[in-house]
């Protein structure tokens, strides 16, 4: 029983699922008041701070600098995980040929997209699996998908994609980012992929949604 408790951190699961409507609301308010644009962006720090406070609170520096190690997880991942930003990447580029960002917003995409990816690699992948089982994993899964639930918040936003495309993606692009974590152990490989993925995520988002107005 200790083993099986200790696959899954309960507080942390806890705090995520009581975080949803939080956040939900966050962005509801703040895209409404702000260029969606600006009020999406200042979501995105308010979740980067609680995965932060979250990780200090329950998770040591060393255990964190272990699990960023990038171990290859075997090759038929390995393509699962580099395919997805390869895939979006040709879409983004041909976007961004006809609605160019200028430099300062694409290095703000680019360094969100590594923040982003680290710290939620390291959260839902890592320090809420201290011992990852398929069981856990599954779990941990699921708790990540419905939080992408809180995202539907944002208004206003273009994405080029159905309101539902981001709960799809995180349980789509989450699984293989869970599979790399069981079957190497540590999150990097899923951090290089995720952050891959978000840098081009994030640029159409802008591309669609930015005024320089």
């Amino acid at each position: 029983m200790r083993d099986r408790a200790a696959s899954m951190d309960r507080r942390l699961a806890l705090g995520a699922l009581a975080a949803i409507p939080v956040l939900y609301a966050l962005l509801l308010g703040l895209t409404s008041a702000l260029p969606p644009l600006v009020g999406w962006g200042l979501g995105l720090l308010a979740y980067w701070a609680a995965l932060l406070a979250g990780l200090r609170a329950f998770a040591d520096r060393d255990t964190l600098a272990e699990l960023l190690e990038a171990r290859a997880p075997g090759r038929l991942v390995t393509l699962a995980l580099a395919l997805p930003p390869i895939l979006l990447g040709a879409t983004t580029l041909r976007l961004l040929g006809q609605e160019p960002l200028p430099p300062h917003i694409l290095i703000a995409a680019a360094l969100g997209a590594i923040a982003h990816a680290t710290l939620e690699e390291l959260f839902w992948r890592g320090a809420l699996l201290p011992r990852p089982t398929p069981r856990a994993a599954a779990l941990a899964l699921g708790l990540f998908t419905l939080f992408h639930l809180a995202w539907l918040g944002a208004r206003g936003l273009d994405t080029g994609a159905g309101p539902v495309a981001p709960v799809l993606a995180a349980l789509a692009l989450g699984g293989v980012w869970t599979a790399s974590r069981l079957l190497s152990g540590t999150v990097g490989a899923g951090v290089l992929s995720h952050a891959a993925f978000n840098l081009f995520a994030f640029a159409t988002v802008a591309a669609r949604s930015w005024s320089p107005a």
